[in-house]
């Protein structure tokens, strides 16, 4: 699993460096639209159970997976993530069977850690309790703040990050990522 993590991280850093956005084509509303326009409670149910189907999806394996991809991504090895979780660009990898996730990108650090505290009660929400549980979180390159849960039973992992992008500019922007694996 540690293997897989530092593939996935030195190609999201390699993606960053070629000034890649990380972010992927969707039609999900931006968090910046959807705080000026406060989702009803159903919307919010609706990313809490998204995120059950991804984590329930995560710790059956990578047959449930299926399940949950939708269209392909142009010029991607990653299908979208059906149903779409707002505010999120999501993505299913054909191959090592894991979901990332990505908001857009945001330039005030107090907005994006709203955002990431918001993502974090989702997922505690959306967990089933009898097996998902917090594990020590090691921070990736450009991590302000991260929280990782694993699946007791299964090994699967979700890592939720706020990350800070360096810019030209004197101010980096941020965005939160989510990333799920199943166990290996």
């Amino acid at each position: 699993m540690h293997r897989a993590r530092s593939i996935l991280t030195v190609l999201f850093l390699l993606g960053s460096l070629a000034g890649a956005k990380p972010a992927i084509a969707s039609e999900n509303p931006s968090p910046t639209a959807m705080r000026s326009n406060p989702s009803p409670s159903w919307e919010m149910s609706r990313e809490v159970n998204v995120l059950r189907r991804v984590a329930i999806a995560l710790a059956a394996g990578s047959d449930a997976m299926q399940a949950l991809r939708g269209s392909p991504i142009a010029d991607d090895n990653r299908d979208k993530l059906q149903p779409a979780m707002p505010g999120m660009d999501c993505g299913i990898e054909r191959t090592l069977s894991y979901v990332a996730c990505y908001s857009a990108s945001l330039d005030n650090q107090k907005e994006a850690e709203a955002v990431f505290t918001r993502l974090i009660d989702d997922v505690q929400a959306a967990l089933p309790s009898g097996s998902w549980r917090p594990v020590k979180a090691v921070p990736d390159t450009g991590s302000v703040r991260s929280i990782s849960y694993q699946d007791q039973k299964s090994s699967a992992k979700i890592d939720v990050d706020l990350v800070g992008q360096p810019t030209l500019d004197t101010h980096p922007l941020y965005f939160v990522r989510v990333f799920g694996w199943t166990g290996f």
